[in-house]
């Protein structure tokens, strides 16, 4: 045999089996962790979370790097901590599950009125940093409504700004702001502002994606598995070496992969948390992941929790 044609052949199969090998590498990897699960539903509440004098309260869900994710209960009567129009260097995002909340958005300092936006169930609002917001003090009684409002909370570590200068943080550091910016708000539930699409990733769901900020690295999305469903995608485990991503269970039942010695699946439903952070295994069930549907919202970070460490990378898979 010609030697050049055999020095092909063995670099060929050398790099067959070196493949190999980092497949399985990466499917006994001491590297990989647990997913982690919460039942938010059996978490007790936390008074102190949000508001004043008891008028709200959270459950603390995820936090790291300074980031902080809550689930927050508004009481009618509630009080806010910083009423006052103000501003964050940091981004932060907000998804409401239950009745409606109150928030007046200003585009500019000598603004004093704001307009008012009503969150309501199903609304998803994503503010990146210098955007002028407040409840406002002479607004306070509209925010007694009814019932509470129940949402998800999230907040880069940084530092608040209030306009107004009786205020403990207030700082003449607006004064050199050149430009303000604007929040994002998706109103998901209502069929005639958001309508469900064909997921590109997960043949037979649907999605409603909610942001998709790719410079920013930083994507959130709702997920609709119908009755039944089964993931048909081939390779059922998958993981990030960097990114980190959020799951909140919104309806339904879905069987997930587990880690638990004996146990093949695990199934959680309504109001169970996910957190998969770098290098955890994500594993759907074998056979149907869901019983009844299931629908949940799922936020990604490129990297750690801070918006703008884009894009995010593809998922990783194993068989």
């Amino acid at each position: 045999m010609n030697k050049s044609i055999f020095f092909k052949i063995c670099l060929v199969l050398y790099l067959a089996l070196v493949s190999i090998s980092e497949v399985n590498a990466d499917k006994t990897s001491p590297e990989f962790q647990p997913l982690r699960i919460i039942d938010v539903a059996a978490m007790d509440w936390d008074s102190s979370w949000a508001g004043l004098n008891g008028t709200s309260q959270g459950k603390l869900l995820y936090s790291g790097g300074g980031s902080m994710m809550l689930l927050v209960s508004f009481n009618p009567g509630w009080d806010a901590v910083n009423k006052t129009r103000h501003y964050h260097d940091f981004h932060e995002w907000g998804y409401v599950l239950e009745g409606d909340f109150l928030i007046y958005d200003f585009v500019s300092p000598e603004q004093l009125m704001g307009t008012k936006y009503t969150m309501r169930a199903g609304t998803w609002m994503s503010r990146p940093p210098f955007s002028i917001h407040g409840n406002r003090p002479d607004a306070m009684l509209q925010q007694q409504v009814t019932p509470p409002s129940v949402q998800l909370v999230f907040a880069e570590g940084g530092k608040n700004y209030s306009l107004d200068p009786d205020n403990k943080w207030y700082s003449d550091d607006w004064k050199q702001i050149q430009e303000w910016t604007h929040p994002l708000y998706q109103n998901s539930a209502l069929p005639e502002s958001m309508e469900w699409e064909d997921s590109r990733d997960l043949q037979g769901a649907k999605i409603k994606l909610l942001s998709n900020d790719i410079a920013g690295g930083f994507r959130a999305r709702l997920v609709y598995l119908p009755p039944g469903w089964s993931y048909s995608g081939g390779q059922a485990k998958s993981y990030y070496k960097k990114a980190r991503r959020f799951i909140y269970v919104l309806a339904g039942d879905l069987a997930i992969g587990s880690d638990v010695p004996g146990a093949d699946t695990r199934t959680i439903g309504k109001d169970f948390f996910v957190e998969q952070a770098p290098m955890s295994l994500w594993q759907w069930a074998d056979g149907p992941s869901t019983q009844a549907g299931s629908m949940w919202l799922e936020v990604t970070y490129a990297e750690g929790t801070r918006f703008g460490k884009g894009p995010i990378e593809p998922l990783r898979f194993i068989p």
